[in-house]
């Protein structure tokens, strides 16, 4: 029943609606906007970062890739719960730039009104829940020189509107983050996400789910990338450690994987916080597809396609 979409929700992703740390944040749907390849990664993904889907996790890693790429993601959560992602990439006058748009909408929300006589609380109509984030980024290759040659650095500014019912709020935010490659095989990364305005529907502003995170990338071979990555969430109070994998074969068909630890396993089961995945690119297209699955909430599946011309 649509009436237990937000509690089945808030159950599946760490904080999504309400934080169980220190506080409540607004926008939760910012935690999980990155695309099929990165969540397949068990979003362990801020020093591999190397297509348009880096606008989402970590803009220095736009300047990882000289491609012009745009990407489309879409997946379909519980009880008919829609999120879909945009990103694009492209190079002008030696400098990256990328944007990226999220979306989630909830349709169907049962409204309920007092106990009547009977004691009952009466449904009285639906509504729906949308979200919404829009991101403009910037990234600029070798941002020193001297001893820190081989540092990437990214920024971004983002627009944020959610809206529950009939009340909506917006906020702005600002995110920014570095790679550095030093050496071939390794990268680490520090990014920052959702520093910005508190989002206010009626009478109490939220903060947004603001995050610190760390990464580190091994390439173990030419065609296989080990990765790690610790998530800070500050106004949560929730720590989030993850490692991923991807593996090219023929350089065609990758297969992916990883585990982010923090999530319910006591009522979800162990599996949860696993993620698994494929992609496959022929002549400068590309599809991924990231499944997590989430105990009796039943399992999630995300596809993404992505173009480079």
């Amino acid at each position: 029943m649509k009436k237990i979409l937000l509690l089945a929700v808030a159950a599946a992703f760490p904080g999504f609606v309400h934080a169980s740390g220190a506080g409540t944040t607004a926008a939760s749907f910012l935690k999980v906007s990155m695309s099929p390849r990165a969540m397949a990664m068990a979003g362990a993904f801020g020093a591999l970062a190397d297509d348009s889907g880096a606008v989402f996790v970590n803009p220095a890693g736009l300047a990882q890739s000289d491609k012009r790429e745009v990407g489309l993601g879409f997946t379909s959560y519980l009880q008919d719960a829609k999120m879909g992602n945009l990103s694009y990439s492209d190079t002008i006058a030696e400098n990256r730039f990328g944007f990226g748009a999220s979306f989630l909408n909830v349709g169907g929300i049962e409204k309920r009104g007092l106990n009547d006589n009977a004691g009952l609380v009466s449904a009285l109509d639906t509504f729906d829940s949308n979200d919404m984030a829009l991101s403009f980024a910037y990234a600029k290759k070798d941002f020193l020189s001297g001893s820190l040659a081989g540092l990437d650095a990214g920024c971004a500014v983002k627009f944020i509107r959610s809206s529950i019912d009939t009340r909506s709020a917006t906020a702005f935010a600002a995110d920014a983050g570095a790679i550095y490659h030093a050496s071939p095989k390794v990268n680490l990364s520090l990014a920052m996400q959702n520093l910005g305005t508190k989002m206010k529907f009626v009478d109490v502003a939220d903060p947004l789910p603001f995050s610190i995170a760390a990464g580190a990338l091994y390439r173990a071979a030419p065609n296989l990338s080990l990765t790690a990555e610790l998530s800070e969430y500050i106004n949560d109070d929730k720590f989030y450690p993850a490692f991923g994998a991807e593996y090219w074969l023929r350089n065609a068909f990758a297969l992916r994987g990883g585990y982010k630890f923090g999530y319910d396993t006591a009522n979800l089961g162990a599996a949860v916080g696993l993620s698994l995945g494929f992609g496959l690119k022929v002549a400068g297209l590309g599809v991924d597809y990231a499944y997590l699955p989430f105990g009796d909430l039943g399992n999630v599946h995300r596809f993404g396609f992505w173009m480079q011309f």
